[in-house]
């Protein structure tokens, strides 16, 4: 076997789960045992708790309101080639019958 190794996968935390840990710290839990509880490292916490102080509780939904408008964005997009597709098949197939 080569000894390459795996970059590890980033893993994502909702929005949830970013909101209750910081509010759990702010109410005076330590760190630490939030991380452990959430499933987190710890050297993410500051980050998190400098953006909901910079920004408010909303920080934590932008980007996930951001995903979600591009999909649907996609999806609209799809329908649309989809009802294109029906109407031409179903003028190929009136043509033919």
């Amino acid at each position: 076997m080569d000894n390459i190794t795996k970059k590890p996968t980033r893993k994502g935390y909702s929005s949830v789960v970013k909101f209750q840990a910081v509010m759990e710290v702010i109410k005076g839990k330590a760190v630490g045992e939030v991380a452990r509880l959430y499933g987190f490292h710890p050297t993410l916490f500051p980050r998190w708790k400098k953006q909901f102080e910079e920004k408010g509780p909303g920080i934590f939904e932008e980007r996930k309101s951001d995903e979600s408008q591009k999909k649907i964005e996609d999806l609209t997009r799809m329908i649309g080639k989809k009802e294109i597709e029906i109407e031409l098949l179903k003028k190929f197939l009136g043509s033919v019958g």
